[in-house]
């Protein structure tokens, strides 16, 4: 009869913790995997509400210029520069 333990093919040699190890790397870079892919396609899809003149938040960045212009972060002069680059102008 074969002695299976002889030729390394049971699992009383430690390859069980070795596959074991193996098993939990392979489905950690899965969901790595998967974590990358839905980041990426979740940054595209801001982008392109922001393409759209949407940001995260729903709000035009003309909205948001002229909202931070009313709490006083941005003078009128940079109000201005930033209204003519959002419009196309130069």
């Amino acid at each position: 009869m074969w002695d299976y333990q002889q030729h390394g093919w049971g699992m009383g040699n430690g390859s069980g913790i070795l596959m074991f190890v193996a098993m939990i790397l392979f489905w950690l870079l899965i969901a790595a995997g998967i974590v990358l892919i839905l980041r990426h396609f979740n940054q595209s899809h801001l982008e392109s509400h922001a393409h759209g003149h949407l940001t995260a938040t729903g709000d035009s960045p003309v909205e948001i210029l002229k909202t931070r212009f009313a709490k006083g972060e941005i003078d009128e002069e940079e109000f201005t520069k930033r209204l003519k680059v959002l419009n196309g102008e130069k």
